[in-house]
């Protein structure tokens, strides 16, 4: 936003440590409190939200290692999910989807980008838009265009902070994001927990939290992002973030019936890729970042969700729901991969949604990324590609 200019009706004023006032220390019922007077609400749901906050909030103080503009940054992504939160349960809940989504679940880096934007433009597919995901509710006084506004200062801001970040994973307003903003509304989420900040305390407590609810609440907002824009009749969800990844039968269990499309990629690559992106993300807002500790901490957590990923999808019950997509294949031939993907949904591509791929694919080449082996003490070359049967074992 500009410099004096205040913030549209309902929506939160961005802070970027650019000559702001310095945020003070992150207090969770200072937070709360905040909300509440910014939306007139109280009402915040299920209590079970409070502790997944307070730890949240604890760790990024204790742990973070929080740069002023990180500091910044997490207070108004906090203040942002605590304010949807009230909304959320102010309204009515419109009815959910009902055809059960298509989920891409794989570790960062292994093309799920690229393949939820070659399928979004099928017509009978919908994405959510980075737009939605940061508001799913339009808040009083904001309109459609306000909130298209703010998500492209999101995007513009990203970009002026953390270009390396912005290169590798490009976004746009209009473009399909990953719905794992809608896992901060009920503070559980893996992505802040592992890939965002250093917050060993935080991401070891959520691995082993029951995210039922919070998946709960995650179908609930995309309703309200379906009722705001419909969807055509029959069409299906496609979502993807890795944040899903440790905690599968939970999604399952909140969207009954989805299908997932498990991308995969050799370890060792993926690993490398994974250490570069959380490096970039972690610089955004901590001036004291140990990639030596980001090598070792990622492979620990990839192997757990590697793990946990396919005893998920080689359950007998799971296993005819999931389709598995190489990222090499993908990379080779996207659009023969995206047609894979689209007949075992039932779904054509025709001349004119293949015009679009080609069109997509021209527009965005996939950029290149340093896998900082190296710098976060990995050895030049690292173990091979596990197959579902070791790994589900391990």
């Amino acid at each position: 936003m500009n410099a004096g200019r205040s913030p549209r009706p309902g929506l939160p004023g961005r802070r970027d440590g650019g000559g702001a006032a310095p945020v003070g220390r992150l207090d969770a019922d200072g937070l709360r409190a905040e909300a509440v007077r910014l939306t007139g609400l109280t009402d915040f749901g299920a209590p079970g939200h409070g502790p997944a906050l307070d730890l949240l909030v604890a760790a990024l103080e204790a742990e973070a290692r929080l740069s002023p503009a990180g500091r910044a940054e997490a207070r108004d992504t906090l203040l942002r999910a605590l304010r949807t939160r009230l909304w959320v349960h102010a309204l009515p809940a419109p009815p959910v989807a009902s055809e059960p989504p298509v989920v891409l679940v794989g570790l960062p880096r292994t093309g799920s980008t690229l393949l939820h934007r070659l399928l979004a433009h099928h017509p009978a597919l919908r994405a959510p838009r980075l737009w939605e995901l940061l508001a799913p509710v339009t808040p009083p006084g904001a309109g459609t265009e306000d909130l298209v506004a703010e998500a492209e200062r999101h995007v513009a801001e990203l970009t002026r902070t953390a270009p390396e970040l912005a290169r590798v994973h490009p976004t746009g307003a209009n473009e399909p994001e990953e719905c794992e903003h809608l896992m901060n509304t009920d503070f559980r989420n893996s992505v802040l927990g592992l890939l965002s900040y250093r917050v060993p305390g935080y991401a070891s407590w959520l691995a082993e939290q029951d995210l039922t609810a919070a998946y709960t609440l995650h179908r609930v907002q995309l309703a309200h992002i379906l009722a705001r824009r419909p969807a055509p009749a029959g069409s299906r969800l496609v979502l993807k973030s890795p944040s899903h990844l440790w905690h599968l039968p939970d999604l399952d269990r909140a969207h009954p019936g989805a299908r997932f499309v498990v991308l995969e990629r050799d370890l060792d690559e993926a690993i490398g890729s994974v250490c570069g992106l959380v490096s970039a993300a972690r610089r955004k807002r901590s001036d004291a970042v140990d990639t030596v500790e980001i090598g070792r901490d990622m492979t620990a957590a990839t192997h757990t969700a590697l793990s946990r990923m396919y005893a998920f999808t080689t359950d007998p019950s799971v296993a005819d729901r999931c389709l598995t997509v190489h990222f090499t294949d993908l990379v080779a031939d996207s659009d023969g991969t995206a047609r894979r993907v689209l007949d075992w949904l039932g779904l054509t591509a025709g001349d004119a949604l293949r015009r679009q791929w080609h069109d997509h694919l021209g527009r965005n080449p996939r950029p290149d990324h340093a896998h900082p082996r190296a710098a976060c003490g990995l050895p030049p070359t690292g173990p091979q590609h596990v197959s579902h049967a070791s790994e589900a074992g391990s």
